[in-house]
């Protein structure tokens, strides 16, 4: 046996060599794709950032051009637009401009007026060109004008607006040679809204707020958003032509683009029918981060990581010496092998001296009548059946370390599966008057599982369940989808496991002491480990006088 042993150490150790040099090799490997995965995953986080970038600029810049409409126009009452005392319109404006700057100047008109007679109030620091100029000589920040070609303009598009019935009325138009965009609210004289009684509304300087505000919000944005520095922002009309932030090239990456309309109002709540009322120009809000410093930082991480890994795969060789410490602990396992197996064969003379005794009964002739032949041949039969299982719980536990080998994985279905094992039990079901209730949908996924390790883990708990249940017999096998998961829960009114001890009877040699029959401490133990190697999960739910719930979660086949 010793020169046997000397040569497959010799093999050994020269498989051991070449495994380590490709070990070497592998985790160089492993260095280089790190490094490589290193600098993507920045390339991620730089294009994570860029679109919360881009989302928070959009987000900020549609609530702000919704302002007005929201807070002011939707909120205005009937009442608040007296023009013969318009201290309270006065009021809203000035509250209205001092949140907002994109507002030039408001209008309001009320019937039985003509629609020449609409009053506008105006910023006195900003007055609009085709205003008169005295607006700005109030000593107020709001000052009230009159236009009558401006309001006989404004009033006309509201009111064809009205005979549509609508609630608000927006459109572009060019007064004094500047184009705006105008957002109106329509009071009429009843909620059939057939005769138009007031209007009052703002008007926005197209020209202005690409010139000044999108380029001070965007700014504001960013400065705000302090987490984000190192992004370039840029916002583009439909043409490409810059609004606002720092020109971005066509080609940058990591960048991320997001549409946004120029509509200052809330376009879920106003109805527009293009290009009649106004043409919907698509904007874009554009994010860069290819001069961002993070990047540059993470490309000389990746490099630092392959250097580091590098110097891994030389101090890889020392794994040579843990390698004979593993050799010498294997031989170790395999003595607790042997101890393991000594252990379990006094539990195989039972049912050996039970059948020994049974057939020499038979072969000397002693029975008297068929039903006694009978009684005795179902006593070998469980015999049989219980050394089988101890063989077979035996095997297993010993062969147990060795996945690879001893387990077949295929699609199962569990029905099936359960459908066999009580077929196997049927003679001590009915011979016990044990109340059997299997409860599985018919559209419970298949799960992945070596058919004759399952049908070893079944046994073992259904066994368990008939040794250990009480005058009044029940078991229950229910089965149920838990993505990624099916759970299987075999069920019976037994003794019940103390809570003490419920997390030790998992263990091999363990049991219970409340468990008045014999047995060899191993069939929760080999269930327990063969579902955990299935990717599984074990578990047990116990009451001492009502019973205990077993139940086997196993992986769902992805075939």
């Amino acid at each position: 046996m010793m020169p046997r042993f000397g040569t497959t150490a010799r093999a050994l150790s020269g498989w051991l060599i070449a495994g380590i040099c490709a070990a070497v090799a592998v985790l160089a490997w492993f260095g280089y794709t790190t490094s490589l995965e290193w600098r993507r995953s920045s390339g991620q986080l730089l294009t994570r950032r860029t679109e919360e970038m881009a989302d928070l600029l959009v987000r900020a810049l549609a609530r702000d051009m919704r302002g007005v409409h929201d807070q002011v126009l939707r909120t205005v009452q009937r009442d608040q637009l007296s023009l013969e005392h318009p201290e309270e319109i006065t009021d809203i404006v000035s509250t209205a401009f001092a949140r907002y700057p994109y507002p030039e100047c408001f209008f309001a008109w009320t019937r039985p007026a003509d629609a020449a007679d609409g009053t506008f109030f105006t910023r006195s620091d900003r007055v609009p060109n085709w205003l008169p100029r005295t607006a700005g000589d109030s000593p107020f920040p709001v000052a009230i004008v009159r236009n009558a070609g401006a309001s006989r303009a404004l009033i006309e598009r509201a009111s064809a607006a009205a005979s549509h019935g609508r609630e608000f009325a927006v459109f572009e138009t060019t007064l004094g040679g500047e184009p705006y965009q105008v957002v109106a609210r329509l009071l009429y004289e009843s909620t059939r809204r057939v005769r138009l009684e007031q209007v009052v509304g703002f008007a926005v300087n197209l020209r202005w707020i690409r010139a000044a505000y999108f380029p001070e919000l965007t700014s504001e944005v960013q400065h705000v958003s302090g987490t984000y520095d190192g992004l370039d922002v840029a916002v583009q009309d439909e043409v490409g032509a810059l609004v606002a932030g720092a020109s971005i090239p066509a080609n940058a990456a990591p960048m991320t683009a997001r549409p946004i309309r120029p509509l200052f109002f809330d376009p879920a709540l106003v109805a527009v029918d293009p290009p009649d009322d106004l043409p919907l120009r698509q904007w874009t809000v554009r994010v860069s981060a290819a001069d961002d410093p993070a990047h540059a930082s993470a490309v000389v991480g990746a490099d630092r990581t392959l250097a580091v890994t590098t110097a891994a795969a030389i101090a890889f060789g020392f794994g040579l010496l843990l390698t004979g410490r593993a050799l010498r602990d294997s031989a170790t396992l395999a003595e607790l092998r042997a101890d393991f197996v000594a252990s379990v064969t006094h539990e195989l003379k039972t049912p050996l001296s039970t059948i020994s005794a049974v057939a020499e009964t038979l072969a000397r002739g002693r029975v008297p009548d068929g039903a006694s032949v009978r009684e005795y041949a179902q006593i070998v039969a469980q015999e049989s059946k219980r050394l089988t299982r101890l063989v077979d719980n035996l095997l297993a536990y010993s062969r147990v370390t060795d996945v690879g080998e001893i387990y077949s994985i295929e699609p199962l279905a569990v029905a099936d599966v359960v459908d066999d094992i009580v077929r196997r039990f049927q003679p001590q079901f009915v011979h016990q008057a044990v109340d059997v209730q299997i409860d599985i949908p018919a559209d419970l996924p298949p799960i992945a599982a070596d058919r004759t390790a399952l049908e070893l883990v079944l046994d073992n708990v259904i066994d368990n369940a008939l040794r250990y249940s009480t005058d009044k017999r029940r078991i229950v096998v229910r089965a149920r989808s838990r993505p990624p998961l099916v759970e299987i829960a075999v069920i019976d009114n037994g003794v019940g496991i103390p809570a003490d001890e419920v997390g030790r009877v998992e263990l091999r040699f363990v049991r219970g002491r409340r468990a008045g029959q014999a047995g060899s401490g191993l069939g929760l133990a080999i269930a327990s480990r063969i579902v955990r190697d299935h990717g599984g999960d074990f578990a047990l739910e116990s009451t001492v006088g009502q019973g205990t719930t077993v139940f086997l979660r196993l992986p769902v086949s992805e075939i």
